[in-house]
C-alpha cells in the first residue's frame, strides 16, 4: 500500500517503483526500497562502487535485456559505471535473490538471499567489489551453512528442477539455471554437485569443478581426476587446479599419475 512512510523513503531514490510496477509488472517489496534508501542516503561518488540507476537507466536496462532470453525475470538496480551491474531477480524459482550482471562473462548465479543483504555487506565495505564481496553464495563450509537457509535453498533447486523440466528453454536458459541450481546448492549436498562433472556443456562441467575446489569437497578428488584426463578443456585445467589445492595424499598421487599423461601446460 502506498502509505506516507513509503512514500517517503521512495522520494530517496534515484527511480520510482511505481513506474517500474506499472510499466513493467515489476514489484520490488518494501525492505528492498528501505534499503536501497539507506544505501542511497550514504552514497557518495568517491567512495562506493556501486551507483544506484535512474528510472530512465533501469528503462533502457530492461528494455535491452528482453531480448536476452535467461536474463528476463532481472531487474538492474546498480551499477559500477563501467557497464557491470547488479540485478534483482523479480521472478521464478530466485525471485528476491541478487545477481552480478558481467558485461565481459555471464554468470546470472545469485550471490546474495536478498538485495538488503547486499546493501549491508556494501555499507559495511563501501570501496568493494562484487568478486571481493563476502556473499551468501556459494556457501563453502559447513560451518557457514545455517538449516533454515538451506532448506529454503533446497526448495529453490526443486523449482529449479521443474522449470528445466517442464519448460522450453533454449541452451543459455538451461546453462544459467544449472549455475544457479549448483551455486545456491546447500554445503551438506555437495555430493549432487558431482553429477555435473560429466555434463556435455564445458562451462557447466568447469562451474561443478570450480565450486568443489571453494568447498575443499576433497571427496570429489578421483571424479576431479576423471574430468582432469577425459574431460573438456576448461574442466580439465579447472580440475587439476583443484586438485593441487586439495593438498591430500590422495590428491598429491592423482596429480602424478595425471602428470604421466597430460601435457605440461596444465600443470604451469
Amino acid at each position: 500500500m502506498e502509505t506516507f512512510e513509503r512514500f517517503k523513503f521512495n522520494s530517496r531514490l534515484p527511480f520510482d517503483p511505481g513506474l517500474l510496477k506499472q510499466e513493467h509488472g515489476i514489484d520490488i517489496d518494501d525492505q528492498t526500497l528501505i534499503g536501497l534508501s539507506q544505501y542511497q542516503e550514504c552514497w557518495t561518488t568517491d567512495e562506493y562502487v556501486y551507483r544506484i540507476l535512474t528510472t530512465e537507466e533501469i528503462r533502457e536496462m530492461l528494455d535491452f535485456l528482453q531480448d536476452l532470453a535467461c536474463h528476463r525475470g532481472i531487474c538492474p538496480l546498480l551499477t559500477d559505471d563501467q557497464s557491470n551491474y547488479i540485478g534483482l531477480y523479480t521472478d521464478g524459482p530466485l525471485r528476491d535473490k541478487v545477481c552480478y550482471l558481467d558485461h565481459e562473462e555471464t554468470d546470472l548465479s545469485p550471490g546474495f538471499r536478498h538485495m538488503e543483504r547486499f546493501i549491508a555487506k556494501s555499507l559495511q565495505t563501501p570501496g568493494t567489489e562484487w568478486d571481493r564481496l563476502e556473499r551468501d553464495y556459494p556457501v563453502v563450509s559447513d560451518r557457514d551453512e545455517q538449516h533454515e537457509h538451506s532448506v529454503h535453498d533446497l526448495k529453490v533447486i526443486q523449482e529449479i528442477d521443474q522449470r528445466l523440466l517442464q519448460e522450453e528453454l533454449d541452451e543459455d536458459d538451461m546453462q544459467q539455471l544449472n549455475f544457479s541450481k549448483l551455486t545456491i546448492m546447500p554445503y551438506a549436498e555437495s555430493e549432487q554437485i558431482c553429477r555435473y562433472l560429466t555434463s556435455d556443456d564445458m562451462f557447466i562441467q568447469e562451474k561443478a569443478v570450480i565450486l568443489l575446489r571453494k568447498r575443499n569437497y576433497t571427496a570429489a578428488a578421483r571424479s576431479l581426476f576423471e574430468v582432469a584426463k577425459n574431460g573438456m578443456h576448461n574442466g580439465r585445467m579447472a580440475a587439476v587446479f583443484a586438485l593441487k589445492q586439495f593438498r591430500t595424499e590422495e590428491s598429491k598421487r592423482l596429480l602424478k599419475e595425471l602428470k604421466a599423461v597430460l601435457p605440461k601446460p596444465y600443470f604451469t
